[in-house]
Protein backbone atom coordinates (compact mmCIF):
# COMPACT_ATOMS: atom_id res chain seq x y z
CA UNK A 1 0.00 0.00 0.00
CA UNK A 2 1.30 3.43 -0.59
CA UNK A 3 2.01 6.17 2.08
CA UNK A 4 0.17 9.08 1.56
CA UNK A 5 3.43 10.90 0.31
CA UNK A 6 4.38 8.37 -2.33
CA UNK A 7 0.37 9.15 -3.14
CA UNK A 8 0.94 12.74 -3.56
CA UNK A 9 4.44 12.04 -5.46
CA UNK A 10 2.52 9.62 -8.30
CA UNK A 11 -0.38 12.91 -8.26
CA UNK A 12 2.34 15.15 -8.99
CA UNK A 13 3.96 13.44 -11.91
CA UNK A 14 1.18 12.89 -13.44
CA UNK A 15 0.08 16.69 -13.15
CA UNK A 16 3.22 17.73 -14.77
CA UNK A 17 3.51 14.90 -17.39
CA UNK A 18 0.16 17.45 -18.23
CA UNK A 19 1.84 20.42 -17.63
CA UNK A 20 4.90 19.26 -20.03
CA UNK A 21 2.69 18.66 -22.53
CA UNK A 22 0.67 21.75 -22.25
CA UNK A 23 3.83 23.76 -22.58
CA UNK A 24 5.23 21.73 -25.66
CA UNK A 25 2.21 22.37 -27.12
CA UNK A 26 2.97 25.67 -26.95
CA UNK A 27 6.73 25.59 -27.80
CA UNK A 28 7.92 26.56 -24.37
CA UNK A 29 8.61 25.12 -21.13
CA UNK A 30 7.51 24.99 -18.00
CA UNK A 31 10.43 27.35 -16.43
CA UNK A 32 9.77 29.61 -19.40
CA UNK A 33 6.30 29.78 -18.51
CA UNK A 34 7.15 30.57 -15.04
CA UNK A 35 9.49 33.19 -15.86
CA UNK A 36 6.33 34.83 -18.07
CA UNK A 37 4.39 34.99 -14.83
CA UNK A 38 7.19 36.54 -13.08
CA UNK A 39 8.01 39.17 -15.34
CA UNK A 40 4.10 39.94 -16.03
CA UNK A 41 4.09 40.47 -12.10
CA UNK A 42 6.60 43.50 -12.36
CA UNK A 43 9.91 41.21 -11.53
CA UNK A 44 11.51 42.38 -14.57
CA UNK A 45 14.99 41.88 -14.50
CA UNK A 46 17.46 38.70 -14.17
CA UNK A 47 18.55 40.30 -10.27
CA UNK A 48 14.69 40.56 -9.01
CA UNK A 49 13.69 37.06 -10.66
CA UNK A 50 16.91 35.03 -9.64
CA UNK A 51 16.21 36.71 -5.76
CA UNK A 52 12.58 35.27 -5.92
CA UNK A 53 13.08 32.21 -7.36
CA UNK A 54 16.67 31.37 -5.70
CA UNK A 55 18.14 30.24 -9.28
CA UNK A 56 21.74 30.72 -10.46
CA UNK A 57 22.04 33.38 -12.66
CA UNK A 58 23.68 31.33 -15.39
CA UNK A 59 20.27 28.41 -15.25
CA UNK A 60 18.28 32.00 -15.41
CA UNK A 61 20.31 33.62 -18.23
CA UNK A 62 19.80 30.35 -20.58
CA UNK A 63 16.41 30.56 -19.84
CA UNK A 64 15.55 33.98 -20.37
CA UNK A 65 17.58 33.77 -23.50
CA UNK A 66 15.26 30.96 -24.70
CA UNK A 67 12.34 32.95 -23.87
CA UNK A 68 13.45 36.00 -25.67
CA UNK A 69 14.83 33.62 -29.00
CA UNK A 70 10.94 31.89 -28.76
CA UNK A 71 9.64 36.00 -28.73
CA UNK A 72 8.09 35.18 -25.55
CA UNK A 73 9.62 38.39 -24.11
CA UNK A 74 11.42 41.40 -24.90
CA UNK A 75 14.56 42.79 -23.38
CA UNK A 76 15.92 46.40 -23.34
CA UNK A 77 19.31 47.40 -22.45
CA UNK A 78 19.37 50.15 -19.77
CA UNK A 79 21.79 51.85 -17.06
CA UNK A 80 25.56 53.87 -18.20
CA UNK A 81 27.58 50.21 -20.01
CA UNK A 82 24.12 49.19 -21.27
CA UNK A 83 24.71 45.82 -19.37
CA UNK A 84 21.18 46.38 -17.42
CA UNK A 85 18.08 44.65 -18.93
CA UNK A 86 14.66 45.09 -18.37
CA UNK A 87 12.24 42.17 -19.44
CA UNK A 88 9.01 42.86 -20.71
CA UNK A 89 6.25 40.17 -22.08
CA UNK A 90 5.66 39.93 -25.79
CA UNK A 91 2.38 40.10 -26.79
CA UNK A 92 3.21 36.57 -28.04
CA UNK A 93 3.79 36.07 -24.75
CA UNK A 94 0.85 37.34 -22.90
CA UNK A 95 -1.17 35.73 -25.67
CA UNK A 96 0.27 32.11 -24.59
CA UNK A 97 0.17 33.02 -21.00
CA UNK A 98 -3.83 33.88 -21.61
CA UNK A 99 -4.56 30.66 -23.25
CA UNK A 100 -2.31 28.07 -21.03
CA UNK A 101 -4.32 29.79 -17.79
CA UNK A 102 -7.68 28.63 -19.52
CA UNK A 103 -6.35 25.47 -20.36
CA UNK A 104 -4.85 25.09 -16.76
CA UNK A 105 -8.52 25.95 -15.57
CA UNK A 106 -10.27 23.66 -18.16
CA UNK A 107 -7.70 20.82 -16.61
CA UNK A 108 -8.81 21.92 -13.23
CA UNK A 109 -11.89 21.76 -13.68
CA UNK A 110 -11.88 18.11 -15.61
CA UNK A 111 -10.09 17.13 -12.45
CA UNK A 112 -12.28 17.99 -9.55
CA UNK A 113 -15.57 17.91 -11.50
CA UNK A 114 -16.95 15.23 -8.94
CA UNK A 115 -15.44 17.09 -5.95
CA UNK A 116 -17.87 19.20 -4.02
CA UNK A 117 -16.69 22.67 -2.23
CA UNK A 118 -16.48 20.99 0.85
CA UNK A 119 -14.46 18.06 -0.31
CA UNK A 120 -11.76 20.79 -2.24
CA UNK A 121 -11.95 22.94 0.98
CA UNK A 122 -10.36 19.76 2.84
CA UNK A 123 -7.91 19.22 0.05
CA UNK A 124 -6.58 22.84 0.54
CA UNK A 125 -6.52 22.57 4.30
CA UNK A 126 -4.72 19.43 4.57
CA UNK A 127 -2.29 20.46 1.70
CA UNK A 128 -1.42 23.57 3.68
CA UNK A 129 -1.05 21.59 6.97
CA UNK A 130 0.89 18.96 5.28
CA UNK A 131 3.18 21.76 3.52
CA UNK A 132 3.86 23.44 7.24
CA UNK A 133 4.57 19.84 8.45
CA UNK A 134 7.31 19.50 6.12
Amino acid sequence: MKTALESLRSADARYTEKLIKLMKSFGMTIAEHRLLLLIESSLDTQEKISKATKLDTSTLSRQLKSAVKKELLDKIATGRDKRQLIYSVTEKGQADVKQIAAELARIDAAVFTDWNQNDRALLEQLLDKLEKSI
